[in-house]
């Protein structure tokens, strides 16, 4: 029920959704006073969520240090990785994996196998979408990892969980089983990190946050940055608002 509801009231964490709401409301409502109560708090919310600087002071404060793979020693016997890295629905697909914008979940895991920081990559991630009607992401990622030259016995499946408190327990069931006592290394969006790694603690998986992915950017004092709107803003912000909501469901829920 908790995951279904998620996915169902999504909508409603979205401020484009704020922004139009209020547009329709100062459009046909018949109160005058309302009318433009409404339409400036709109164009607050426009200025304020497409304002680049305000959101990547936003980003830098919640997206947390990394982990530098110069700085990893000594190998990793696993490297987790969550999913949401693909997209299903671009064409063509039969002859190809398609990644989303967060692709670099995956690519940094591929970085630090190749260069030896870890020993296996763990997949960790079945269908996030509300009707499971096709096999999990973890389990379409074999076949492109292969013809990357990975060899199946480096290859970890998780392919059941739906969200990320399921990540971490699934992927905890198979560590304790079939791996016992291995080192692992935490890898997955650095503003989905706070989440996760409470999310694994909690589960009783310890393993090293790798934040990846990062949407903050080095501050550059200039125009563009400070005054023109950015056109992804609005995604950003949702990104945001709904990793503060479910941090904040999951404490409720006793997973962090």
């Amino acid at each position: 029920m908790f995951f279904i509801l998620s996915k169902v009231l999504a909508f409603a964490i979205k401020p484009v959704v704020w922004i139009i709401l209020l547009l329709g409301y100062s459009l046909f409502s018949k109160r005058p006073r309302r009318k433009r109560r409404a339409l400036r708090v709109a164009l607050l919310l426009l200025i304020l969520f497409s304002n680049r600087w305000i959101s990547n002071q936003i980003f830098r404060a919640w997206e947390p240090d990394t982990l530098t793979a110069d700085a990893i020693e000594t190998p990793y016997d696993i490297g987790i990785v969550l999913g949401g890295y693909s997209n299903f629905y671009i064409e063509p697909r039969h002859d190809r994996h398609n990644f989303n914008e967060r692709g670099n979940r995956l690519a940094n895991a591929l970085e630090l196998y190749f260069s030896g920081k870890v020993k296996k990559l763990l997949l960790s991630g079945g269908s996030g979408r509300l009707l499971q009607d096709g096999p999990s992401e973890a389990e379409l990622m074999v076949a492109y990892l292969r013809k990357l030259g990975i060899p199946d016995a480096d290859i970890i499946l998780e392919p059941e969980s739906r969200n990320t408190w399921e990540n971490a327990l699934f992927t905890k069931n198979i560590v304790d089983t079939r791996y016992p006592g291995a080192t692992c290394l935490l890898i997955t969006s650095a503003w989905h990190m706070r989440r996760s790694d409470a999310c694994f603690r909690k589960a009783g998986l310890l393993a090293t946050p790798f934040p990846v992915d990062y949407i903050s950017e080095s501050n550059r004092q200039y125009a563009e940055m400070l005054l023109l709107p950015d056109k992804l803003g609005l995604y950003k912000w949702e990104l945001l608002i709904k990793e503060w909501i479910g941090c904040a469901a999951y404490r409720v829920r006793g997973y962090n």
